[in-house]
């Protein structure tokens, strides 16, 4: 799970939502982090909680975890435009499968901290 990699690296943090296998946590105050994990690298993301990262202020990022092999897959998206959010605008589907752009786009937890601990 994510929040014992950001409590071991001394990283704030507060879990905002959460439901089923995503959870949107809100970093250091100052990034949203929407997190999905699941047993294999399929990974979808539901308009609700994207719409939700999407409204706010604050940078957002996508963080996928395969829970079988516990390898991380992190997606930083252009707030103004991204290919997510594109997707969820020319269709009315209330989910997304993340595909390929996510299997592209492995980090190691090292890389993922020095990432996070930019904000």
């Amino acid at each position: 799970m994510i929040e014992k990699i950001l409590d071991k690296n001394n990283i704030a943090y507060k879990v905002i939502d959460g439901e089923g296998n995503t959870t949107i946590i809100k970093i250091n105050g100052k990034l949203h982090m929407l997190y999905i994990h699941n047993k294999g690298n399929q990974f979808q993301v539901e308009r609700d909680f994207f719409e939700y990262i999407d409204g706010n202020s604050i940078p957002y990022v996508i963080l996928c975890e395969d829970d079988n092999t516990h390898v991380l897959y992190y997606l930083k998206l252009n707030k103004k435009a991204n290919w997510v959010k594109s997707c969820f605008d020319t269709c009315d589907k209330d989910v997304i499968y993340l595909g390929k752009q996510v299997l592209n786009s492995k980090v190691t937890e090292t890389d993922l901290i020095k990432e996070l601990k930019k904000y």
